[in-house]
């Protein structure tokens, strides 16, 4: 059973999917509820579109693919689109909320010049990078602090992690990392969206994953 430690309101997830998605849960996370996860037997993931696994189907997407692997239950917390910030938050709200940890922590660090926005007509903040028109004169002038929120981000969250965190990476990062547990997502073939990887990628990944994990 979870336990929650304090009564937080919980909708402060950085939300992902569509309302009303049927891929997604109430927080717009594309798995179970949390409410039905095991938190005796589970493992926890972070990141953007890469780890929610747009482009292929649930049960094709790595996150899905290696719970089943290690025969335990699993949430994502991946945001598509998200930066560090919502990495951070996410994970953070997590630690605060529930005291019982995961087995491991799998997490795939966006790019630094992705960050969180309040837009008008939406309720919740949104993703917004480079993709963006009006956010371009300021991450021309943020590039620099943006790149320090990012080594900054990473060494919190490996320090307050409760369980191992194993680093998905997608593409190089500002930061050095000094996690030897470093798994490459690779696009070996492309999803049905034209862009993300797709299923044969996922399985490639899985299977990094499972073998970097038996042989610690």
């Amino acid at each position: 059973m979870k336990r929650m430690k304090q009564p937080f309101d919980t909708s402060q997830f950085v939300q992902a999917g569509k309302v009303g998605d049927p891929e997604c849960n109430s927080f717009g996370h594309r798995c179970k509820e949390i409410a039905d996860l095991d938190f005796d037997n589970y493992v926890l993931f972070a990141g953007c579109s890469h780890t929610v696994g747009v482009g292929v189907t649930v049960k094709q997407s790595y996150p899905y693919r290696v719970a089943k692997k290690l025969k335990c239950d699993y949430y994502n917390l991946s945001v598509g689109g998200g930066g560090i910030d919502a990495v951070e938050h996410n994970l953070l709200m997590w630690f605060t909320l529930y005291d019982k940890p995961p087995k491991y922590i799998f997490c795939e660090w966006p790019d630094h010049a992705r960050f969180m926005a309040q837009f008008p007509g939406y309720k919740y903040i949104m993703p917004a990078g480079n993709w963006e028109t009006k956010p371009a004169k300021f991450l021309v002038l943020a590039d620099t602090p943006l790149k320090i929120k990012e080594q900054l981000t990473y060494k919190l969250l490996r320090q307050l992690s409760p369980c191992p965190m194993i680093d998905i990476r997608y593409s190089s990062l500002e930061l050095s990392l000094d996690n030897p547990y470093t798994i490459w997502h690779v696009k070996d073939d492309i999803g049905t969206d034209g862009f993300h990887a797709g299923p044969k990628s996922h399985k490639t990944t899985t299977e990094k994953i499972i073998e970097l994990v038996k042989s610690r």
